[in-house]
């Protein structure tokens, strides 16, 4: 039975509430879910007192609560003292075709999911950590450890920080990898009116870094339009793609520079506040930008009166609670307001109506953090950045397959043999690159033979592909393309959402195709994809056929079609 609070005109409901309620404690009330994470954290495991005492706290009904606390993937999975995490992301499956996960379930005699009838150990999935560079990965409590002899070492009680391989730029110039000064924000409230500054950002054609690509410029005039005196700032840092590890290193390695693009984008559209959503995956981020923000308050360029000017600006930074929908930016917004992370239908979209129910600006931090160099530098010294149609730099990163995996900052324009085999230096072992998945888990997958395709927008979408979060992860010649589908899709089936029923069961049928050893049935296959492109509510359910017709356009054998 379903109940009130999850059918559309209760969930209308708890949306209004929660606009009422939070419109006017916009910062200091705790969300239901922040409430519940915390429950989680002391005992393991939510129960109803938790979720009274978080209706009460939040305003929401108990049974809007009760659709939250059994949304979230760590809400739902219970904690023993001993809490370990195993990646089963896409960069993972590359490195051991799920090896590892079938190794730590057998020695720890417990399934993913489960807790020891002693409480002792519990072992969860969580997709992804962010270490794709050196896969396999497990979260042993809050320590990520990763690479050769990770089974070892968490049998042995032995786990350890892994480490991370250092960024590097191939520009002259670098805008993404240098760090953050607020020198761009300083020239913007010197010299720039806030028009100008939104004409600048129009000008250099900023293209959305975290997924469809839509000019960031656009997003801020449709904001700045719009009526209301309170407009918010919201950052996406909800970096749920597997194989990808960007936006990680930019919260965590510079948070200054996302920190300033937020204050910028605040001064473009006025808005007075921003918020951030990070991943609970990434245990280091939020901590970092905490501090990032205090030390720029502490500066003058966070809180009052910004850099001696009248324009303040301040940011608070909060933390998912594992979902990879809420990457979308109107699941992301009600994640925010403490809601389950569903999306919703568009129009209107989040410039218009966005957190609680005022207009909002939603940019993935990457995008973000490309426009202190536009402030600084102007749009035109952005444009000679790249040699390609789109202006400016993009971070691509590379998964553990390839010899020298890590974060690079490319400009457009180049080739994907490029960027494979000369900067991140061919695979190891001496492996043959059978196939790349480009821009995450919606993004076409390009066969080894057509890696002289141009990395841009355009001639990747003339492959079925997309630059997405620019995320590379490569397949050897060893990979069994029929697991890679049956390995995306039931990702993409536990991931949905279920607000829609295209996405919701099209893609539990789509997993089922695949689940056993039984021909495909091309037809019927194909006819789910394409009721999921025409049916589906957002990109998680329209996304996916994208991988999935690559894989039927040059692997058709190994997917052993009917």
């Amino acid at each position: 039975m379903v109940s009130y609070a999850e059918r559309p005109e209760g969930i209308v409901v708890s949306q209004n509430l929660v606009e009422l309620v939070r419109r006017h404690h916009a910062v200091q009330a705790p969300t239901a879910l922040e409430v519940l994470k915390q429950a989680l954290e002391h005992h393991g495991e939510i129960t109803d007192a938790d979720r009274r005492s978080a209706a009460q706290a939040s305003g929401l009904p108990d049974a809007a609560v009760y659709g939250v606390s059994t949304f979230y993937d760590d809400l739902l999975q219970p904690r023993g003292r001993r809490h370990v995490r195993v990646c089963t992301g896409t960069a993972c499956f590359a490195a051991t075709a799920d090896a590892h996960v079938e190794q730590l379930e057998q020695a720890l005699g417990l399934e993913l999911g489960q807790r020891s009838a002693d409480g002792e150990v519990s072992l969860a999935e969580t997709v992804c950590l962010g270490f794709c560079h050196s896969s396999p990965a497990v979260r042993d409590g809050d320590v990520i450890d990763s690479g050769p002899g990770l089974i070892e070492r968490v049998l042995a009680g032995a786990t350890r920080p892994a480490t991370e391989p250092e960024w590097s730029s191939t520009l002259t110039e670098p805008v993404l990898t240098r760090p953050g000064d607020f020198s761009g924000l300083a020239r913007a409230l010197a010299e720039l009116t806030p028009q100008q500054l939104l004409d600048e950002v129009k000008q250099a054609n900023v293209r959305g870094r975290g997924g469809a690509g839509f000019p960031a410029g656009a997003k801020w005039q449709f904001a700045a339009a719009a009526d209301g005196e309170q407009k918010y700032i919201v950052a996406n840092g909800d970096e749920g793609d597997p194989g990808s590890f960007i936006d990680k290193y930019l919260m965590e390695r510079n948070p200054a520079l996302v920190l300033e693009g937020m204050a910028l984008a605040g001064y473009a559209v006025g808005a007075s506040h921003g918020f951030i959503l990070t991943r609970s995956e990434y245990p280091l981020s939020k901590p970092a930008l905490e501090q990032a923000a205090a030390a720029a308050r502490a500066q003058g360029w966070l809180g009052e009166e910004l850099g001696g000017s009248s324009f303040s600006f301040d940011v608070t930074v909060l933390e998912g609670a594992g979902s990879y929908v809420v990457g979308e930016e109107t699941a992301l917004i009600a994640c925010i307001e403490g809601r389950r992370g569903t999306v919703s239908a568009r129009p209107p979209f989040p410039a218009q109506r966005g957190l609680h129910g005022l207009p909002t600006v939603v940019n993935n931090v990457e995008t973000l953090a490309n426009v202190p160099f536009i402030a600084a530098r102007g749009a035109a010294a952005y444009a000679q950045l790249s040699p390609g149609a789109t202006p400016g730099s993009k971070l691509v990163c590379f998964n553990e397959r390839f010899a020298r995996p890590g974060v690079y900052e490319v400009s457009f324009g180049v080739s994907m043999r490029e960027l494979c085999e000369q900067l991140a230096g061919g695979l190891v072992d001496g492996r043959v690159i059978k196939a790349v998945q480009i821009g995450g888990p919606l993004g076409g997958i390009l066969p080894g033979s057509r890696l002289d395709t141009t990395f841009d927008f355009e001639p990747l979408a003339a492959e079925g592909c997309m630059v997405g979060h620019g995320g590379i992860l490569a397949f050897d010649d060893r990979t069994d393309m029929r697991a890679v589908a049956r390995h995306l899709l039931r990702f993409g089936a536990h991931e949905s959402c279920g607000k829609c029923f295209p996405c919701r069961i099209g893609l539990k049928r789509a997993h089922e195709q695949f689940s056993g050893e039984a021909p495909v049935d091309r037809e019927r296959f194909e006819q789910l994809l394409e009721a999921l492109e025409l049916g589906s509510l957002c990109a998680h359910g329209s996304g996916l056929p994208a991988p999935m017709r690559s894989l039927l356009a040059h692997f058709p054998d190994e997917l052993r079609l009917a």
